[in-house]
């Protein structure tokens, strides 16, 4: 009885002194990554952005500006032909408004998502998504990818997000949109900053 409750107190030391080796756990490190965005007031970033909507293929670029509080704002700056066409969104509201010409790129999947709205869907996952997949990821595992889809559902099948973080910052570095397992939009964030809600101390701070 005592050789077994030996070994069973020496394996428990082992597992214990892995773990702190190996320091946090992917699903760790994205429940904190959660908690970071949550605490924040909002971000600002530029996001190189390709959408596909039926046999068609849209580039561009928004300048985000995303707030948990008022409103958000979709600038694109590129290509010059919709350079100036900007989205605001405030919160509640489901309708995204156009100055200038206006924008139609059409559906990406059954939901309503669209390639410029899909910056509010990306925030909500982080929010509140069904993490499916938590794993370390890029060179010397320096960032951590995230696969949110429904809790019900399998892979390869509805809408999927894939989310990349840079694992010390926890800037959003890019994201992937599937549906049923084809991918309809990928964006690269660039110059990522993180602002402080005003009850904490601090300026913005830049991720990227």
């Amino acid at each position: 009885m005592r050789r077994l409750t030996a070994c069973v107190l020496m394996m428990t030391l082992l597992l214990c002194s892995c773990k702190a080796a190996g320091g946090e756990t992917p699903e760790e490190a994205a429940l904190a990554v959660r908690d970071a965005y949550l605490d924040g007031a909002g971000w600002n970033a530029d996001a190189d952005i390709t959408a596909s909507v039926g046999n068609k293929v849209f580039d561009f670029t928004l300048a985000v500006q995303w707030r948990r509080e008022g409103e958000t704002v979709l600038s694109i700056t590129a290509p010059e032909l919709l350079a100036g066409i900007t989205a605001r969104l405030a919160k509640g509201e489901t309708v995204l408004e156009y100055d200038g010409a206006g924008l139609s790129l059409g559906l990406l999947d059954g939901q309503g998502l669209t390639a410029v709205s899909a910056i509010p869907w990306l925030m909500e996952q982080i929010d509140k998504g069904y993490m499916a997949k938590c794993a370390w990821a890029g060179e010397g595992d320096g960032q951590l990818a995230v696969t949110f889809r429904d809790p019900e559902g399998k892979p390869g099948t509805g809408t999927e997000y894939l989310l990349v973080f840079d694992r010390e910052s926890r800037a959003l570095l890019s994201a992937e949109v599937s549906v049923d397992g084809t991918g309809v939009l990928t964006a690269a964030f660039r110059n990522f900053t993180m602002e402080m809600k005003q009850d904490d101390t601090g300026d913005g701070e830049d991720l990227g």
